[in-house]
């Protein structure tokens, strides 16, 4: 978890908000004791004098340790938070409100003092002769003699250490009150922050994602490539943005490439075929010919050969030019009503002599009165290639059988063979032009394998597609569905 990103991000935001939970808790803390002292000051801003005014020796001036032991012991007892000190005019304290060894500091800094009695603004803080390494707040006074010489100070320290004491008895669960509070807060915050910062580091990578799957869309085209950002996007992003242009700029020029390659193909293998046409014609008669005026000539098998071939090099070249005009699209398809069973057992008839031949049961069953829509023409192809192909691997003795049946809204066509069967890692190729199983048996040499991939295209204009059933020893069952008329 913490090695993936949104880990990271959460030990982030986890650690944010124990942070940003203890400086407020901090910086609350401080505010509060300020605003305390602040308050606590200003109120006993005259303690100190009172003090003086309600002594009679500190009223005239008298800094005396056994004087004044009994006065401060009595004040204590009236205020125990207050701490009460009298210096002399070098801040030396001459006398004060505690017990022998509680007070570690004899002398104090005059300048809060003097501050104080100028009217600065408060809090001031002073020494605390019990802790020198603690400032407290204070109040002070002049001590003057009856002829109004100053003669020292009246130094009360405000929440002394009693009253500090008691505070930490209670300060726990005063802590654990704020620190829930404020981890509250911190947590508000944070998820403010980061509702932000994953809206400003989402937006430019939705953004990409979506010009992504828009270039996947608009098939991989030049003009489907996102090239702008919204919003704001870091620098590992605006990479990856690059990145992405980068890379769909070079698919689109090899696609480009590719295109015009395979254009270029196609217009070559149609000009070809359709320039052999002509000669194959005339070929082709002249066997013919010569086999009518010679049909007792010794050599006559071989011209039967150059007959077979020459028929089937010409079967050939329709297929290479049908296929040509389906991979460039100018094909039309003209849908109507079509008896499939009838349609089914004309293509029957028309391989029966073929199928007799080579000794194969050709046979028709199923729904004789289904009714398909679809190209009369294209579908009558696309029964003549299955059939041709099923007799082509079927051995003498084995049955071709093609079957419609009406299932919903739609009539299903099958063409099985009890063949050799085709293994099953070459069933998802043998749909692509001349592509030729290996050892699959049947057949002679100058079959190219043009018959599936013909008709996987015709139907493909028929909004359908083929389905293949095969296992080697038990035969190829090809199928396919039709929209019922």
């Amino acid at each position: 978890m913490s090695g993936s990103f949104f880990g990271r991000v959460a030990l982030v935001l986890a650690l944010m908000v124990v942070a940003l939970a203890a400086l407020m808790l901090q910086v609350a803390g401080q505010r509060e004791r300020w605003h305390s002292d602040q308050v606590q000051q200003a109120l006993h801003r005259a303690l100190a004098s009172h003090m003086v005014d309600d002594n009679p020796l500190l009223r005239h001036g008298e800094i005396a340790a056994a004087s004044l032991e009994n006065a401060f012991h009595a004040l204590m007892l009236l205020g125990p938070a207050f701490e009460i000190y009298a210096t002399d005019l070098d801040g030396r304290i001459r006398a004060y409100s505690a017990e022998p060894g509680q007070v570690r500091e004899l002398r104090i800094e005059l300048a809060p003092v003097r501050d104080f009695l100028a009217g600065h603004p408060l809090p001031i803080y002073g020494t605390d002769p019990r802790d020198p390494a603690r400032r407290q707040v204070f109040s002070a006074a002049r001590i003057l003699d009856p002829g109004g010489a100053l003669r020292g100070y009246l130094y009360v320290i405000v929440g002394g250490s009693q009253l500090s004491a008691v505070e930490r008895q209670h300060e726990a669960g005063l802590w654990q009150d704020r620190a829930l509070l404020f981890s509250l807060g911190a947590l508000l915050v944070v998820v403010f922050i980061s509702a932000l910062m994953f809206g400003l580091l989402t937006r430019p990578l939705a953004a990409l994602n979506r010009a992504m799957t828009a270039f996947r869309a608009g098939g991989l085209s030049r003009e489907a490539i996102g090239r702008q950002l919204p919003g704001w996007a870091s620098r590992e992003v605006a990479e990856l943005q690059a990145g992405f242009v980068g890379l769909a700029e070079t698919v689109a020029d090899q696609l480009d490439q590719i295109r015009g390659n395979e254009e270029a193909r196609r217009e070559l293998i149609a000009q070809i075929a359709h320039d052999l046409k002509t000669p194959l014609a005339s070929l082709q008669g002249y066997l013919e010919t010569w086999l009518l005026q010679h049909p007792e000539a010794p050599d006559r098998q071989h011209v039967e050969v150059a007959l077979r071939n020459g028929r089937q090099l010409h079967r050939l070249v329709e297929q290479l030019l049908e296929l040509a005009r389906l991979e460039a699209r100018q094909e039309r398809l003209e849908a109507e009503p079509v008896a499939v069973f009838e349609l089914a057992h004309d293509v029957a008839a028309r391989f029966a002599l073929e199928a007799r031949r080579r000794g194969v049961g050709l046979h028709v069953a199923g729904d004789e009165d289904a009714m398909a829509r679809a190209d009369i023409g294209k579908l009558e192809r696309v029964l003549v290639n299955l059939v041709d192909n099923a007799l082509e691997h079927t051995p003498a003795g084995g049955e071709v059988r093609i079957g419609v049946l009406r299932e919903g809204e739609a009539v299903q066509l099958e063409v099985r063979d009890s063949g050799c069967g085709i293994p099953a890692g070459h069933q998802s190729r043998i749909f692509e032009p001349r592509y030729r199983v290996a050892g699959a048996g049947g057949g002679d040499g100058l079959h190219l394998g043009l018959g599936l991939a013909i008709v996987q295209r015709l139907l493909a204009l028929h909004g359908s597609s083929i389905q293949v059933d095969s296992a080697p020893g038990r035969g190829a069952a090809f199928s396919f569905g039709l929209a019922r008329a």
